[in-house]
């Protein structure tokens, strides 16, 4: 006789957070990490470990860095016993509010997924351009200096379009081979807003400090301390190991801001809350 599988509940959770309190998404060893921390409150709440010898584990949309911060993350965990979404949010708004602003729950289905379902994600960067800010530098790239959007965005078109953005992420000796590195960025512009520059920056999936890397060089570019041609080549000889990033933009200024999901509608069980 075939074991049955125990029934299992799949909820998808929008949270926000400053990412000045943590050291990154991924969880780490002895770090405060945002994964680390909620799985750490989950497994606290509910201690499904002392009946089933499992821990609650996170899969989030996206995984920021170290000071990178997140006005919509996304991220999916299973119960092995069932929660009416309203319910849900309210302990895990009360028990996570130190650190998380959590924003909607959603039961979704087994065959969602917070990664391969995306459809479109949206980064946003944060200049200021106006006098020094002591207590902004956490929240933005300080940068003190007038810029003209319509120099910057010429710039930043360079990128709009399916790249190969190995000279623009970093990524391990080890993990190379098997790391693709191919994207597609669907739209990239800048605009002000008082003396906040801002960019937008649209694609399905980043590489890791992709989107601090292009921004980086583009000021570098933008400042004449290279020419647009060479960041071209950047670009069209992605395995010149000469040509890798040289500047990283500030994790400060750096925000996840919108995650969409292609069909959401065919995934979800109970509504949003």
């Amino acid at each position: 006789m075939e074991k049955k599988e125990k029934e299992s509940y799949f909820y998808l959770i929008t949270i926000a957070y400053d990412g000045s309190d943590f050291v990154g998404w991924a969880k780490q060893p002895q770090q405060f990490t945002v994964q680390g921390y909620i799985e750490k409150i989950l497994n606290k709440i509910f201690k499904i470990n002392q009946f089933t010898q499992q821990k609650i584990n996170i899969l989030a949309a996206s995984r920021t860095d170290k000071g990178v911060h997140a006005l919509n993350q996304k991220f999916t965990f299973r119960l092995p016993f069932f929660l009416s979404c309203q319910k849900l949010k309210r302990i895990l708004v009360k028990s996570l509010q130190e650190y998380i602003l959590v924003k909607s729950v959603r039961q979704v289905k087994k065959k969602f997924h917070p990664i391969k379902s995306v459809s479109k994600k949206e980064y946003r960067y944060y200049m200021n351009t106006g006098k020094y800010n002591l207590f902004a530098k956490k929240y933005c790239w300080e940068y003190n200096l007038l810029l003209d959007t319509k120099k910057l965005n010429n710039i930043l078109t360079i990128f709009q379009g399916k790249h190969d953005f190995f000279n623009f992420s970093f990524c391990r000796q080890k993990d190379q081979d098997k790391t693709v590195t191919i994207r597609t960025i669907e739209k990239i512009r800048c605009w002000k807003r008082e003396e906040l520059l801002i960019i937008s920056i649209n694609a399905r999936g980043f590489l890791r400090y992709q989107i601090r890397a292009m921004i980086g060089e583009s000021i570098k570019c933008y400042e004449g301390k290279q020419t647009i041609k060479k960041l071209q080549e950047k670009l069209n000889y992605p395995q010149k190991k000469s040509l890798k990033y040289q500047t990283l933009a500030p994790a400060s200024g750096l925000y996840l801001y919108k995650i969409t999901y292609g069909k959401v509608k065919n995934f979800l069980i109970e509504k949003n809350v």
